[in-house]
């Protein structure tokens, strides 16, 4: 058994990750194809498919190897798969299986072209007077929303005040958020509005600013 990543684009900045699962089965009468599933280690989600030999491939390759292949198990940058394959009907429980890592976003090819790993570039300015922090995200996906707020770093980074959107028509992508105090967790968030996105994340008064 082998697995392996694909990747299929629609269009510029629409591709999606694929782990595709090739096998051989030894071929016989009474054997009607193969079960091949991909469960994900990190949500405990499985999914399964039949792979079914018609009746002609049967009687074409009865007694013989014959290889067996499936692309369409969509996955997320960085997942941990347990891959199985087994026969239809399944004999004994004897069955293949194989862990697998989908690359992540330090992968060249995928941080270039997965949306979930697209994070923009963040620039800043505070206002002291006014106690505003001006903020532009510029290198966005094209055709998306982002999302901007400040928030204070603890073991997660917790809301101070709304989240901003920039919306994907709006021709300047800046916003000023407004802050109370001048504190060294207080941060600036900023995603783009897509499943899983990773967040660029600047603490402007950290380390005494």
């Amino acid at each position: 058994m082998k697995a392996w990543t694909v990747m299929k684009c629609m269009g510029q900045n629409q591709c999606s990750l694929h782990l595709s699962v090739k096998g051989t089965l030894h071929l016989d009468e009474s054997i009607r194809g193969m079960e091949i599933c991909a469960l994900s280690v990190d949500t405990q989600k499985s999914k399964c498919v039949n792979v079914i030999i018609s009746r002609n491939v049967h009687v074409k390759l009865a007694g013989r190897k014959v290889k067996m292949q499936f692309n369409c198990f969509e996955v997320s940058a960085g997942q941990h798969f347990y891959v199985t394959m087994r026969t239809i009907p399944n004999y004994c429980g004897i069955k293949l299986s194989q862990e697998y890592d989908v690359e992540d976003c330090r992968n060249i090819d995928v941080a270039r072209n997965i949306p979930m790993c697209f994070d923009g570039k963040m620039t800043y300015e505070v206002d002291r007077v006014q106690n505003i922090i001006s903020v532009n995200i510029s290198n966005l996906v094209q055709g998306t929303d982002y999302y901007v707020r400040l928030c204070r770093q603890w073991f997660v980074c917790e809301d101070e005040g709304p989240v901003t959107l920039i919306q994907k028509k709006d021709t300047v992508k800046s916003v000023s958020l407004q802050y109370t105090q001048v504190l060294p967790c207080l941060c600036i968030e900023a995603w783009p509005a897509i499943s899983d996105a990773r967040r660029i994340q600047i603490c402007p008064f950290k380390n005494g600013k």
